[in-house]
């Protein structure tokens, strides 16, 4: 079932839960009104009219996302697997590690699993949590889950139709490298790598 504008019902709930735990009750501001702008297949923007600790009134923009995971998959010989995927919102190619939207209900290590599958042809025997971060938190609520794979075997993929997606493998240091040139242009794989690097690549 949809809810007005094609945002699921559980998708809904799911912002819900996330948009609550995502405020803390000591903050410095007053809300005084949220009024919702648009919803979507996986967001829901809303207008925020609150009101600053000097009294002041401003009006705030907010995009309601699930939350997300992204993988670094990592193969025995320390290679790690990336995907080249077009982007419409750019109009460009970029090479990213794979990544997805939590399904409502769904464990991020889960959804972690399935997007691998889907993105790369490839399933993990270990998967391991590094971090989680907030992406854009300057006006978004997504909340990104880091995790490491390895033990990767080939599987079948089905992949999602709305998706162009090119599975990328390379050696460590030449994704590293391509962060430092600027060459891996997307924040979550840029932190997803240098994070898993400093981590030891997950200690598998």
């Amino acid at each position: 079932m949809e809810a007005p504008g094609g945002l699921s019902e559980a998708v809904a709930r799911q912002i819900a839960v996330v948009r609550a735990s995502c405020y803390d009750p000591r903050v410095p501001f007053t809300v005084r009104r949220t009024r919702e702008v648009f919803r979507g297949r996986v967001i829901r923007v809303v207008v925020q009219d609150v009101v600053l600790p000097n009294g002041r009134k401003a009006i705030w923009n907010i995009v309601e996302h699930p939350g997300a995971v992204t993988i670094v998959p990592l193969f025995e010989n320390g290679d790690v697997l990336l995907v080249r995927q077009f982007r419409a919102a750019i109009g460009a190619w970029l090479y990213e590690l794979p990544a997805g939207t939590l399904e409502p209900g769904e464990p991020p290590a889960t959804t972690a699993r399935r997007e691998l599958i889907e993105e790369t042809g490839y399933r993990c025997r270990t998967l391991r949590k590094v971090s989680e971060f907030y992406t854009v938190p300057g006006f978004c609520t997504e909340k990104m889950r880091l995790f490491v794979a390895g033990g990767l075997t080939p599987a079948h993929a089905d992949g999602d139709e709305d998706e162009i997606i090119r599975p990328v493998r390379l050696p460590y240091r030449k994704a590293m490298a391509m962060v430092t040139s600027g060459k891996i242009r997307d924040a979550k794989s840029i932190v997803g790598l240098m994070m898993a690097n400093g981590a030891g690549r997950g200690r598998r």
